[in-house]
């Protein structure tokens, strides 16, 4: 496949995807899709676009650090709609491969574990998800390649200010996220992800989730 037919492959994908953030209403800024492969990043770079009522501007960054380990650094913000506030957001992750795909089983397995912060107004929330990403790479033609994967993670959740009472907080919630990598080349992919919180802190708040991931090209191999 041609470099131009790969740009329009990933226009089509960008514009279906924020056609259907358009249809997601009930997301919040301190929670949003992981966009957390099943495996060990060697470097890469994500911009991402987070619906739906407002919009969440997202940048990921994620560094091996050793052979079977990664960190990685979230940062963004928020304008959620109906809200006059701006809210901003920062997480630490680690990840940790602790099964990866052979001839015996399909599937690739990581653990994670991080730390998140979102401040804006009097609200202050804190984040602290644990969980396993599992999933598998398929590859295709044309030097194409699809990864779903899923993103399960139980969470300690603790607001300060929020609620009907500005009331201070905390609760065990189950998350978990449904996603797709898309890999245009060895160092482009879009990442498309919806995220389901069982938080019941400020209410529901499902998010999804449109990325573009770009690897270095001295570190893009599979």
């Amino acid at each position: 496949m041609t470099r131009s037919q790969q740009i329009r492959v990933l226009a089509v994908l960008v514009a279906a995807a924020v056609g259907l953030c358009a249809e997601v209403v009930t997301a919040q800024a301190y929670s949003y899709p992981s966009l957390q492969l099943p495996t060990v990043s060697t470097r890469d770079y994500t911009a991402a676009i987070v619906g739906a009522t407002g919009t969440t501007a997202l940048f990921q960054w994620r560094e091996r650090i050793t052979q079977q380990m990664h960190v990685s650094l979230d940062a963004g913000l928020a304008d959620p709609a109906g809200n006059s506030n701006l809210l901003i957001f920062a997480a630490g992750n680690l990840g940790r491969q602790l099964v990866r795909a052979n001839g015996d089983q399909p599937l690739d397995v990581l653990f994670t574990g991080g730390l998140g912060v979102s401040l804006g107004g009097s609200t202050r929330f804190l984040r602290v998800p644990i969980g396993v990403s599992v999933g598998h790479r398929f590859g295709l033609d044309g030097g194409f390649a699809l990864t779903p994967y899923v993103h399960p993670r139980i969470s300690l959740d603790v607001c300060g200010r929020c609620g009907a009472h500005n009331d201070n907080n905390s609760e065990l919630s189950l998350n978990f996220d449904v996603g797709v990598n898309f890999e245009v080349n060895s160092k482009f992919a879009v990442r498309l992800a919806g995220a389901f919180s069982g938080s019941e802190l400020l209410g529901k708040n499902d998010a999804f989730a449109i990325g573009i991931a770009w690897t270095p090209a001295a570190l893009a191999t599979h």
